[in-house]
């Protein structure tokens, strides 16, 4: 009995040490929203131009300053022939400055403009975390499809071995041929080589996987085939998605705001053939600022106080202007043209992977009816060979067919689920709940 419970303890030891070692997609996730150095700089790039709107503020303000000095001087005077004189006293001068603008209308464009541009990167940053998103649960995706793909060879070859094994004995008992035999051999080999090419490019995809969280990644969650059920997009229709997406599609209303942005551009530029006007005030105080202040009195002190408008108005600018404005109005129709061929890639690449869902759907149905069949064809045949009527060539064959049919099933399973994630995220609808939902298909496998 205590044997017994020493095997049970390892046993739980060794199952939670499993469900620990995988990685599921949403811990992956929450992961590497802190530790993806793309997302990470994304961000960074969003709060350093989000300080643009404070700074433009800024200049709005009223600006302040002091300055001031304070002089030893010594000065030695000499009239025609007259007795020399020598001069020897401290002066100081301190002066309170203030500025406030009043009609700037470069000033309040760029304001504006740092704006609309804070608005931008906002959406670029919800960019950043939707192709996060995506690109994790593809890199994820294919880490699961080349580990599956090993499963599968190991099975195969099991399987095969089997069969090279069987047909040793046929050919002992004189029933089988050496054809079949080396069928199975070259059948066997070719699986190996197989299996060093998977093996690798298991490995290339957990290192991608790590890159995201910069550690390590050794196995991840498998898919539950056993509770997988493919639903159709909601709604189901092209359009409307299309529609959805030309709304909240952060790449397309991020180019929007930079429109608006260059519009703000177009008023700077026209500015310069506007006035400006400030409010100024000083107010500062000196003492014996010049030699012709000293009088036998002792130190002259001035007290001085000072505010107004100050008004410019442009003139002549050597056509600096009119040059500035055509430019930025040319820059305005680039960005409008690049928002144009954003709004129409939302189309094509929505309808693809419109298409993708719903024939992945299809194609998925398609490929479990024909799993059952195959599975069912490998045991006929088998018993073919009993009966004589199949040879141990068709066997191999079967199973061959049968191994690539449940590869392409897994394979267009994960292309289902990455192209129902990208719809949302073309959409601008994806969120963590769509990747909670996704590892909710997930189960710890070891």
């Amino acid at each position: 009995m205590r044997r017994w419970l020493k095997l049970w303890h390892l046993g739980l030891l060794l199952t939670s040490w499993s469900a620990w070692g995988a990685e599921d997609l949403l811990r992956l996730y929450r992961e590497a929203q802190t530790t993806s150095a793309a997302y990470q700089a994304a961000k960074a790039a969003a709060e350093a131009e989000l300080e643009n709107e404070n700074i433009a503020f800024g200049q709005l303000l009223p600006n302040l300053s002091i300055g001031g000095s304070y002089n030893k001087n010594n000065t030695e005077r000499q009239i025609a022939n007259g007795p020399g004189e020598d001069f020897r006293y401290g002066s100081y001068a301190y002066n309170l400055n203030l500025r406030q603008p009043l009609f700037r209308l470069y000033t309040w464009a760029t304001y504006q403009q740092a704006k609309e541009q804070g608005k931008a990167a906002l959406q670029r940053l919800n960019q950043a975390g939707n192709d996060l998103a995506v690109r994790l649960t593809s890199n994820y995706f294919e880490a699961l499809y080349t580990e599956e793909q090993l499963r599968l060879l190991a099975a195969q070859k099991a399987a095969v071995e089997a069969q090279m094994k069987a047909a040793e004995r046929a050919l002992i008992a004189g029933s089988g041929t050496r054809i079949d035999i080396d069928e199975a051999k070259a059948r066997y080999d070719l699986l190996l080589a197989q299996e060093v090419e998977a093996q690798n490019n298991q490995k290339y995809q957990q290192r991608s996987l790590g890159a995201f969280v910069n550690r390590p990644i050794s196995s991840v969650a498998r898919l539950n085939v056993d509770a997988f059920k493919p639903v159709s997009p909601n709604p189901d229709n092209l359009d409307a998605w299309i529609a959805a997406a030309e709304e909240a599609n952060a790449e397309y209303q991020a180019k929007k705001l930079m429109i608006a942005a260059a519009e703000q551009e177009v008023t700077k530029a026209q500015s310069g053939h506007y006035p400006t006007l400030d409010l100024v005030a000083s107010t500062g105080k000196s003492q014996n600022d010049n030699l012709t202040t000293l009088n036998r009195f002792g130190d002259s002190n001035y007290t001085t106080s000072a505010w107004g408008v100050q008004l410019n108005v442009p003139l002549f600018a050597g056509g600096q202007v009119a040059a500035t404005t055509r430019q930025a109005q040319a820059k305005l129709e680039q960005v409008r043209q690049e928002a144009e061929e954003i709004r129409r890639n939302i189309g094509v690449q929505m309808g693809r992977e419109f298409d993708n869902v719903a024939q992945g759907i299809a194609k998925i149905r398609a490929l479990e009816l024909a799993e059952a069949s195959g599975r069912q064809t490998v045991l006929s045949t088998k018993k073919g060979v009993q009966a004589g009527v199949r040879s141990m060539l068709d066997v191999l064959e079967i199973e061959r067919q049968y191994y690539s049919t449940l590869r392409d099933l897994a394979q267009a399973r994960y292309a289902y689920l990455i192209a129902s994630l990208k719809m949302k995220g073309i959409a601008g609808v994806l969120s963590d709940a769509d990747i909670e939902a996704l590892n909710a298909r997930l189960k710890i496998a070891p």
